[in-house]
């Protein structure tokens, strides 16, 4: 550790030799801190071998290193091989990695043809329900979004946690969904969300609620709108109302 992330500059090819000496010896850190640096620090990155140190760590357990694993071997190979990948997602996502619970999420709801959204649904609904943002608000958006029905009280729930935790996208999809999906709309709560979302900078929200305080409100509070439509312009956006992109969070 200390020749790869404390000198300046740090000293790659020596922390790879010594990192590469406790790996052959069997110590599971080494085996992860050898594969990071080789995939991650090196220029050009050795991805073969980084592959090999991450499954001899990930066959001892390391949660870490099975998360790694799938990463590479979904994103960073060409062609990926998401077979494998779910396998090592799995891996880390039963023992309980959010992380990888998330990830494993992902992979089944928008790597996969045709997508396994069941799937996709119950690894979120883990994450989600351990704090996970990410998680929360995709999950959001399957339930609201992809599931006929949708479940949008389920949804409405999960984009609430999300945004109470301070998620934009969330906050912006939750406001969508009280204003626009539900009968009869819930607009004062819908307007604290888009107000969260707009003051944080998220021009679609700044739109959306100049559109609500001059359209939906009896009397409408022309003045406010057109601070907010004004905001809006100045961030360039002209157009707005759809959620925010599906499963937009990486």
């Amino acid at each position: 550790m200390l020749l790869a992330d404390l000198l300046d500059p740090p000293e790659l090819a020596e922390a790879r030799t010594w990192w590469t000496r406790a790996a052959e010896a069997g110590d599971t850190d080494a085996q992860l801190n050898l594969a990071v640096l080789l995939a991650d620090r090196l220029d050009p990155p050795a991805l073969a071998e980084a592959r090999t140190w991450y499954t001899k760590a990930a066959n001892a357990g390391d949660t870490d290193a099975q998360l790694n694993l799938a990463v590479l071997l979904a994103d960073r190979l060409d062609p990926p091989e998401l077979a494998e990948a779910r396998t090592w997602y799995t891996r880390a996502a039963e023992a309980g990695d959010t992380r990888a619970q998330y990830r494993l999420g992902r992979l089944l709801a928008t790597r996969l043809d045709p997508p396994k959204l069941a799937g996709a649904r119950t690894w979120w609904t883990r994450a989600a329900g351990a704090g996970h943002t990410d998680a929360q608000f995709n999950l959001g958006v399957l339930l609201a979004d992809l599931l006929d029905p949708p479940e949008l009280a389920e949804a409405r729930t999960w984009w609430t946690r999300a945004a109470e935790a301070g998620d934009t996208d969330a906050q912006f999809n939750l406001a969508v969904l009280l204003a626009d999906r539900l009968d009869p709309p819930e607009l004062a709560e819908a307007r604290t969300w888009y107000t969260r979302a707009a003051e944080a900078g998220d021009t679609d929200a700044q739109f959306n609620l100049g559109r609500l305080l001059a359209t939906r409100l009896d009397p409408p509070q022309l003045g406010e709108a057109r601070t907010w439509y004004t905001r809006a312009r100045q961030g360039r956006r002209d157009d707005a109302g759809d959620l925010h992109d599906q499963f937009g969070h990486g």
